[in-house]
């Protein structure tokens, strides 16, 4: 995927909550208090079986709200944590904390601009 791509696809996320508006902005709202602030890092770093957990719940939880690549990006790591070194797991954080700042300042800006008609 192009790092030029929106971090987020609403229209594909509204359609994942069958175009319910305010069951969208439900959802985008608790993504936003389950991943705001980002991965802890640290804490991660130090539990493998948590990080797992996490990078799951960030693949799951981001590919409903439309939020694709950030969630092909949290599989992969999912997929491939235990196989990685020290250096590259916190390269990886470092990415996905990245690509879900950037997802988190979208969903704001959007809860913030979208009047629900539903």
């Amino acid at each position: 995927m192009s790092s030029n791509s929106a971090p987020i696809d609403f229209n594909r996320g509204l359609r994942h909550c069958d175009n319910q508006h305010n069951l969208y902005r439900e959802v985008l709202n608790c993504y936003l208090e389950q991943f705001s602030p980002l991965l802890n890092k640290d804490d991660l770093l130090e539990d493998v079986e948590a990080a797992r957990l996490q990078l799951h719940t960030l693949k799951s939880l981001s590919a409903t709200i439309g939020a694709t690549e950030l969630s092909l990006l949290a599989a992969q790591l999912f997929k491939n944590w235990q196989q990685k070194t020290y250096e590259q797991r916190l390269a990886a954080l470092t990415q996905v904390n990245t690509k879900l700042a950037a997802v988190n300042k979208k969903i704001a800006s959007y809860c913030n601009e979208v009047v629900p008609d539903d």
